[in-house]
């Protein structure tokens, strides 16, 4: 293997076929079109010859290009920001950590072989003490195996359909939660509905300001009341950004001897960003949706440490020691998995049915009759598990569902563009969440 940075990226299995194909954050003024250039819906932008300018590059990101076929151009190997060279040393330490974890992808699917590409790179990073914007990366904690509570013997066998109806801690919503969902049922919620609910609650209401502030939104001028932010926004999506940042704060409060609930609110909230990226992409209107689901998507995970916690144990220890995926352990040990559970328990919360499906149906998405946002959480869990951002409990990266991947019609470059984005929201989000 050769030295510094290119070493890994020049063997044979990840070595980029499309050598002219460069990713948006690529693109550079005077770089010329080798080819036509089209926006998803297939209208035309700019033809092949066209010379790049700054006005060109804002019409591009307006209409959601996320590559262009530049004459004489070589992809880089990943189109993120510049860092430290690294020794050869390094990578390959970085390539066998990453390497066990994608044990059970298909590294013949570019998808996968992408994202890869990402987990070495940002290991080789983090193993030399340098991180993109900083962003974290958290080893799933596990319980301690020397005091045998993983044993057969203590296995409770509750009954999670009997479990969701007990007023547990986790199956109880407070009042304002309520009031917000209550809202988002009704067929005509106006602005100012919206804004009186979410006003009631002065906390909620400042976290809310400052996340339309922040880089998730990135509006160029501040907005300093609910109700305007509520109009700029809109009703549902302000709606759902708040009925996520409320849900958050239940996840917060809810001991667990299981799992670090720090790296779980950490992957839960890396999953909504990428998901809300990935759902812009494919022009979605209301991506808060979609942040929101992946928030949620491993609550069910949360009901099982908290209330199974001799099987959950038991699932986590046998995935590490048979080096397989803690959902398929979930299935054979328990009468039902997390994505079951969890969509159960957002149906008794009476929370919109789409966040129930994505819930649900996370890790198999083509069994739901709408499977493109189940499609999204899925693919966006596998990326922030690539990246090792948090943890629910999983050590190794899911399969990808191809089936779910091609509904999706995204470009592979939307992966690094999605992974940028992440780095540039995660931190300042993370700090209004948690």
């Amino acid at each position: 293997m050769g030295g510094g940075r290119d070493s890994f990226f020049l063997t044979p299995l990840d070595r980029d076929t499309s050598m002219g194909i460069l990713n948006l954050a690529e693109l550079k003024p005077d770089m010329v079109l080798a080819s036509d250039l089209k926006a998803r819906n297939g209208r035309f932008l700019l033809a092949k010859g066209t010379r790049l300018t700054t006005q060109h590059l804002r019409v591009l990101k307006i209409w959601g290009v996320v590559e262009a076929d530049i004459a004489g151009a070589e992809s880089s190997e990943e189109g993120l920001e510049a860092a430290p060279e690294i020794d050869p040393a390094v990578w390959k330490r970085a390539e066998t950590i990453c390497r066990e974890r994608f044990i059970l992808t298909d590294l013949d699917h570019p998808v996968n072989q992408k994202l890869l590409r990402l987990s070495i790179l940002r290991k080789a990073h983090e193993l030399s003490g340098w991180r993109p914007h900083g962003v974290l990366q958290a080893e799933p904690s596990l319980p301690d195996e020397a005091n045998g509570a993983g044993t057969e013997e203590g296995l409770s066998l509750l009954d999670p359909s009997q479990l969701l109806k007990e007023e547990v801690r986790l199956s109880t919503l407070p009042v304002i939660l309520a009031q917000i969902i209550e809202t988002i049922n009704k067929p005509n919620s106006s602005p100012k509905e919206i804004a009186n609910v979410v006003s009631r609650d002065t906390t909620l209401s400042a976290r809310l300001l400052r996340i339309v502030n922040s880089a998730f939104y990135g509006f160029p001028h501040k907005i300093d009341t609910l109700s305007r932010a509520v109009l700029i926004v809109g009703t549902k999506q302000m709606s759902a950004l708040a009925m996520g940042v409320k849900v958050i704060n239940i996840f917060k409060s809810i001991p667990c001897d299981l799992i670090d609930m720090k790296s779980f609110l950490e992957h839960s909230i890396a999953c909504g960003i990428v998901a809300r990226i990935l759902a812009g992409h494919r022009s979605i209107t209301n991506t808060e949706r979609l942040f929101v689901g992946g928030l949620l998507h491993d609550i069910g995970r949360l009901v099982l440490y908290n209330h199974m916690p001799h099987e959950a144990r038991s699932a986590l220890l046998a995935a590490k020691a048979e080096k397989r995926l803690l959902n398929d352990l979930e299935d054979e040990m328990m009468p039902w998995n997390h994505g079951r559970i969890g969509g159960s328990l957002l149906k008794k919360w009476r929370l919109p049915v789409s966040l129930e499906t994505i819930t649900r149906y996370h890790h198999a998405p083509t069994v739901a009759k709408d499977p493109t946002e189940p499609a999204i959480i899925h693919v966006a869990d596998i990326i922030v598990n690539s990246l090792g951002i948090g943890s629910s409990g999983e050590r190794l990266v899911p399969p990808l569902n191809q089936r779910a991947w091609g509904l999706l019609e995204l470009s592979v470059n939307t992966l690094v563009l999605a992974v940028q984005q992440t780095d540039s929201q995660f931190q300042e989000l993370r700090r209004f969440l948690l």
